[in-house]
Parts: structure tokens; sequence; C-alpha cells
């Protein structure tokens, strides 16, 4: 009890605010404005008592702040629970906690708190940079531990954090054997928070105009693609996504084929070589695998569409890893009779001008294949302009992009070419997915980002089957060779596309971009991703060839058993020094005097011992007598250290001959 009631120095607090802000700051840009304030706030009034001690705020005022504080984020969230609203109040609490921070106890829970606050900023990203800085602050937090410890006299700084390293680097091996010997399991261990998965972007199961358009603005990455050979031709890096057949004239959807029955992957006749890859896909919180168009095989749990598409199980809310088989070239077979009537299905009240176009190229037409080279043509031929920001449409969408602005994403060229084709009679349906990627030379693999999402539209014929028809191509054929531009797109002007990088500034910016993206994926797969399947690699190549649950827990046991035995031979076997730094630097200079064969008595004291040194080396008379009166004085003259003679006696201490001569 006594122990609780001890009252915490300003700088045993000054430690404790330091490591909570270290911990709360990067959540500040995530949280409401408000929050920051109070939080910032706060902590500005805590270094504000610190520094000029004033009446403490009284209980009942702190009370009557965590009850409104309470009330305001359940208001704002709706909710005290989840990830956004859960961290909110848990900062807010924190910093309440540190306007009562008097004694021990107070500052064991604030420690305590901060340790589970580094863990909630892995909610949010769980980059490099973040993991260094949280072990960075897990330092921090570690030596105000420390510092709530050792209350008896005041340590340096340096000595905290020295303490708190080798505490780390202690635990460093066990972490290391728990992580890679653990045995892991598919998902996580407990039900994370609902609006966990709130921040993950990706296709959607429905496709309006302006939906893809808006993603294709993001440069934030999709999937990384590491092919088993070469990698095909820019006009056949189509990844495949969800296929929308039904449509009420402005939203496309799946539609009722989602309850078809499933299609075997024989089905299909390849008609070329078969590629093989393997896709790091980033979670996106829906089911769809994405994969190379014409996907026939995968290595995960997954079933295999009426429509060519792999779907996960469950929602890939994680990062995961696959491998996929591919044919380029094929030929899908016969369309029954339930698929080619949702392949032309077309919405109530198609417009007459849609209508009489389709009619004219049927007219004209003498197969199928001549239909869709027609609609080809007439993209071409018309002032069609592709762009991210195209002009909003009215009730008729289709017409009015076909007649009136001609200006549209891939999803009107998709959504248009489809209808244009149903109306002649040549089943269609849209499907979404990416287009393209950038080879990463570093890493030696592709990367597709969102701002490769693409829609393009598929035409089934007698003598082919579903064939992949990509209208946008016909007006910019550039978006199948080059990605966008994100930094030069404006409203209604033509998409900008990043072309061949020559000037050296460019291509060395390009490269480092590269680097630090292969670094990441390298931390994706080995570290984030690091589950079961990894798990079962990596003890493979370590020897454990099938390890079962019990021999992956007995080898933990042994070698956790190890470490901890080793670290407790290292401390009984090493010579412990003193904690003390005034003490360390005087037992270093007796070390170096005892070099020059002038060896301290065990009961001599610090002037006697002076006199006989500078008796036999009267030339260190000065540095002799500096030494020895500053350590008298640290040692014995003063209750609390002054840490700047500390360094003083420590850096003469270091000046001082070791030898003679």
């Amino acid at each position: 009890m006594q122990g609780h009631a001890t009252t915490l120095s300003a700088r045993t607090q000054t430690w404790l605010l330091a490591a909570v802000v270290l911990v709360v700051l990067p959540h500040l840009p995530r949280m409401p404005g408000w929050i920051t304030l109070f939080a910032i706030g706060v902590g500005l009034f805590k270094l504000l008592l610190l520094r000029r001690p004033w009446h403490q705020p009284p209980r009942m005022l702190l009370a009557l702040l965590t009850v409104a504080a309470s009330a305001a984020v359940f208001f704002y969230y709706s909710t005290l629970l989840g990830k956004q609203a859960g961290v909110a109040l848990l900062i807010v609490m924190l910093a309440l906690k540190l306007l009562e921070l008097h004694t021990l106890r107070d500052a064991r829970l604030v420690i305590y708190l901060s340790y589970f606050l580094v863990i909630t900023n892995f909610l949010f990203t769980q980059t490099i940079p973040i993991a260094v800085y949280m072990f960075v602050a897990t330092l921090v937090i570690t030596a105000a531990l420390s510092a709530i410890t050792h209350t008896s006299r005041q340590r340096p700084v340096g000595s905290h954090l020295r303490l708190a390293a080798v505490l780390l680097a202690q635990a460093l091996p066990i972490m290391l054997v728990l992580f890679v010997f653990f045995p892991r399991v598919a998902g996580p261990l407990w039900g994370l928070p609902k609006d966990a998965y709130a921040g993950m972007t990706g296709l959607s199961d429905s496709m309006t105009p302006g939906a893809i358009s808006s993603l294709a603005q993001s440069g934030a990455t999709a999937f990384r693609v590491e092919f088993f050979g070469p990698a095909p031709a820019a006009e056949l890096r189509y990844w495949r996504g969800p296929v929308l057949w039904h449509t009420d004239g402005r939203t496309w959807s799946p539609g009722r084929i989602g309850s078809y029955p499933r299609k075997p992957p024989d089905a299909v006749q390849n008609r070329g070589e078969a590629l093989r890859y393997a896709v790091t896909l980033e979670g996106h919180d829906k089911p769809w695998l994405l994969a190379l168009d014409l996907p026939v095989q995968i290595s995960t749990r997954a079933v295999y569409t009426v429509d060519f598409q792999w779907l996960s199980y469950r929602p890939v809310r994680e990062r995961i890893r696959y491998e996929a088989t591919s044919w380029p070239h094929y030929d899908t077979g016969p369309l029954h009779s339930p698929l080619r009537k949702a392949a032309l299905q077309l919405p109530e009240g198609v417009s007459p001008r849609v209508q009489e176009l389709a009619r004219d190229w049927r007219a004209r037409a003498d197969n199928d294949r001549a239909v869709v080279q027609q609609a080809l043509d007439y993209f071409r031929s018309q002032p069609f302009v592709y762009t991210l920001q195209p002009p909003l449409l009215g009730d008729d969408p289709v017409d009015e992009f076909l007649f009136e602005t001609r200006r549209g994403f891939c999803e009107h060229y998709a959504a248009a070419f489809v209808v244009l084709m149903r109306s002649a009679g040549v089943p269609a349906r849209v499907v979404t997915g990416y287009q393209g990627g950038e080879y990463n030379p570093v890493g030696d693999y592709w990367l597709i980002r969102q701002a490769d999402a693409h829609a393009w539209a598929e035409v089934w014929l007698p003598a082919a089957g579903w064939l992949r028809v990509d209208p946008t191509a016909a007006v910019a054929p550039e978006r199948i060779e080059h990605p966008l531009d994100l930094d030069l797109q404006a409203a209604g002007t033509p998409a900008r596309f990043r072309l061949l990088e020559t000037g050296l500034l460019v291509r060395s910016w390009r490269r480092l971009q590269f680097a630090v993206d292969a670094v990441n994926n390298h931390w994706n797969q080995w570290v984030l991703s690091y589950g079961p399947q990894r798990q079962l690699e990596l003890l493979a190549a370590l020897g454990f060839r099938q390890a079962s649950w019990r021999e992956m827990a007995l080898t933990l046991l042994l070698l956790i058993g190890g470490c901890l035995l080793g670290i407790a031979l290292w401390m009984l076997l090493r010579t412990p020094g003193p904690s003390d730094p005034v003490l360390q630097a005087w037992q270093r200079y007796c070390k170096h005097l005892a070099r020059l064969n002038i060896r301290r008595g065990a009961s001599e004291g610090p002037r006697d011992f002076a006199r006989r040194a500078i008796a036999a080396h009267p030339e260190l008379a000065a540095q002799v007598c500096s030494i020895t009166e500053l350590y008298i004085r640290l040692r014995y003259g003063k209750p609390l250290q002054d840490s700047h003679e500390v360094k003083q006696l420590q850096q003469l201490v270091r000046r001082f001959p070791q030898h003679a001569g």
C-alpha cells in the first residue's frame, strides 16, 4: 500500500507524458477534430502543471470530464465499441488519467494502457514505418517503467533507455521463437470489431456510372503477381473479377447467375500455352479472388462459378497468397439456354436511338462478329473521349453517353457496348477487374493498383464461345499499354497516362519507389501474411517435414526453455557492474590506474589513493585531482546528482591516459 501511495516526481511524470504522446500521436490524424484538440490541450496543461505546480484539478471536475467525454464519443460514433470508437474512448480516458497522475499506482495504470494502445495502432496500418515507430514507443514506455521503479534517486535519461533496450533485447529471441513456431490457425483467434474492415477498398459487386472511375483514382495496391516464367503481353493482362449480367438501365449486378450450378474447369478448351503465377491479394472484404483471364486452377479453397470466376468461401479480409493457372487463349464452348437468356436481358425503355443503331448494325452484318466490329468502328470514328471525370448522366445514361456527352470512363464504354450488343441480338455481359499492372524490376513482380481497375465486355460467338472485347481500347489504346498518371487528371479532359520515363532523376525516383515496394512486399509475405501455409513452408525449409501441432509445441517449449536458460546463465556468469553512473566512472578510473601499476587498496579512501597516484606519476596530478574532487562531491556531497557534472566526470575518465609515458 505504501508503494502505491508514493508521490511521483515531476521528472517521472514527464517520462510518462512523453510515452503517452508517442503512442497517441499516430492516432490523432484519424480521430475527430475535437478529440485531437482535447488530447493536445490536456497534454499541454499537464506539461504546464509540471513546470509550475498549481492546485491539481478536483476529483469532481475530473469525474464530470470523464462522463462528458464518454458521452461525446458515444454520440459521435453512436457506440462505445468497435475500432474507431474504442480507440477514441481509450485516448480520452488515457488523457484524463494524466490529470490525476500522482501515485505509483496511477503511473502503472498509464503504462499498461500505453502498452495496449501500441497494439491498437496496428488495427489501422501495419507498415514497416509504423512498426519501427511503435518499437520506439515501446522502448520509451519501458524506460518510463524503469523511471517509476527507480524512485530512490535521480538517474540519467540514458540509463533508463539502456535498461529498456536490454530488456527488449532479452525478449527478442523469445519473440522470434514464438513468431516462427507458435502453431498458426486460419483467421484471427478472436473476433475483430465490426468496423475493422471499414477502410478496405476494392471492386464492388455492382457497377454504376462513376463507380470504377472513383476507384481508379486511388494509388493503393490491389495485389502483386509473380509469374513462373515470362509475363504475358499487355493486351493479355486482364485480371478477372465480378461478372455482371443484369442491368436496370443504370446499375449492373450479377443478377440470379450466382445461384446457377458451378462449371467445372475442364469445360474450357485450352488454345495455347498455360500461364502459372502467384498472387498476393490485399484484403478487400469481398469473396472474389483476382486471377488472370481465363483462370482454370487455383491453390486455395474456392468455388469456380459459371462465369469463370473464383470465389473464396469467406470475404478476403486479410492479405492472402495463392498460386493460379490461366489460359490466355481458350474456347468456352456452347451457351446454354438459361445463360443465353441472361446474356440478352435488356432494361425496360431502351431508347429508340440505341435500338435503331443496333438494328442498323445487324442489318448490315453477316454474323455476330461483324456486329462487334461495327460497334468498335463506331467508337473509333466518333468523337468519344476517355476521361476519369466524365459529366453526370441523367435518367437514360446509355443514350446520353452514346449520343450527347461521349465522355466516359471504362464502365461507360463497357455498359453501352453490352446494351448495344444485346439490342442487336448478340449475347454479352460486363466483366470488372483490373487491367495491366506495373513491373517492379527490383522485386521481379508485377504491381497492380486500384488505379488499374477496369471494366470490359464479353460477347458469345458461335465459333469461339465467350470472347473478350474491350471497347475502351478502341477509344484510348494507351490505356492497355500504360498506367494512368493520377497527378495529371482534370475534370472532363482526356485521361493522361504515364509514358516512358527517360529523365535520370525520374528513373532514379521510380527505382527508389520500386525498392521501397519490394521491401514492403517481403514484409507482407513473411511477417504480415505469415499464416499456416507460410509457416509450413518455412518449417519444411528448416527440416520439419509435415510438422504436427505436437512437434511444433515441443519445439516451441524446447527453444523457449533454451532461450530462458541462456539468459539466466548470462546473468549469473557476467560480472555485475554498479548501476550508479558515478560509481561506474570511478571504477573505470581505478582500472586505468591499475594499468599504471597503481592499485587501490580495499580500505583506501579517494584522497589517499590520489596522493599515492600523484607521488608515482606527478605529470598526472591535475587530472587525478580533478577526477578525485568531482567524484567526492558527486558521491558524498549532494543528495541528488547533477547530470552535467556526471557527464563531466565521465569525460575526464575517458581522457585519462591508460598507459605510462
